[in-house]
């Protein structure tokens, strides 16, 4: 054997070693990512329905008017009885609906030079102004965060973080989301009831507070509930779908156990 023949023999081969992996790691189960994509597209149109109840004036209202957070919609502008201080309505016209500050302001302008008392009616019908665009940051902002916090929810279980400490702070932060989700559908509703009576929409409702949501307060209910449903349903699923891959040997669905 030559000399360098013996060199090579005397020198062990190089074994490559990969780096471990970073980052998020896609668990490759047909059945997790067709029901992931199912939950994908039940939650777009919960989504969906969630917007419209932002958007369209279907608040509280009466035969009269019409609330939402952008516009009111009506077909009389309220009168003022001095001497009583109630509200009637005024000559009918054809429905029409206008930015809701505009509402407001026309409205405020029959109690000019009326002296309503600690009531303060004009500072209260004023204020309320101030009260729909805190309602329509409330309801925008939720209908946000159910966005962001139900792709985290499918994106923690679908696509688990290799670092297990990572995964565990995705799952808790996927769980604080659900739980959230319908807290500011709530605190908004509480809020509504306070100023569609200051600025005279719903008061000749005859179905009293019972009847306050129409259709934008009862789409918003449903789909902040179904929302609440949807993503709680598919974690407590994903979890477990995770659990059978990895007693099955997949090393990226133990990854997600958590």
């Amino acid at each position: 054997m030559s000399a360098v023949e013996e060199k090579q023999a005397e020198t062990p081969e190089e074994v490559i070693v990969e780096p471990p992996k970073k980052g998020h790691q896609f668990i490759k189960d047909k059945l997790l990512i067709r029901v992931a994509i199912l939950f994908v597209f039940l939650l777009c149109v919960s989504w969906s329905v969630q917007w419209a109840s932002v958007i369209i004036p279907a608040w509280r209202g009466d035969e009269y008017h019409r609330g939402g957070l952008f516009e009111i919609c009506g077909n009389c502008d309220l009168q003022l009885n001095k001497t009583t201080l109630e509200l009637y309505p005024g000559p009918l016209y054809d429905w029409k609906c206008e930015p809701f500050d505009v509402y407001v302001d026309r409205f405020a302008k029959i109690y000019d030079g009326v002296d309503t008392g600690k009531l303060n009616a004009q500072w209260q019908a004023l204020n309320a102004k101030k009260m729909i665009i805190v309602s329509r940051w409330f309801e925008i902002t939720s209908t946000s965060l159910d966005m962001i916090f139900g792709i985290t929810t499918i994106w923690a279980v679908v696509y688990p973080h290799v670092d297990r400490n990572q995964q565990i702070k995705n799952m808790q932060f996927a769980i604080v989301g659900i739980l959230l989700t319908p807290t500011f559908t709530l605190m908004d509703s509480f809020i509504q009831n306070t100023y569609w009576a200051m600025i005279g929409v719903g008061v000749f409702e005859k179905g009293g507070i019972q009847n306050f949501l129409y259709a934008s307060g009862d789409m918003n209910w449903a789909s902040s509930f179904t929302d609440f449903v949807l993503q709680l349903t598919f974690l407590i699923w994903g979890v477990r779908r995770q659990y059978i891959l990895a007693m099955q040997g997949d090393e990226i669905a133990a990854r997600g156990v958590v």
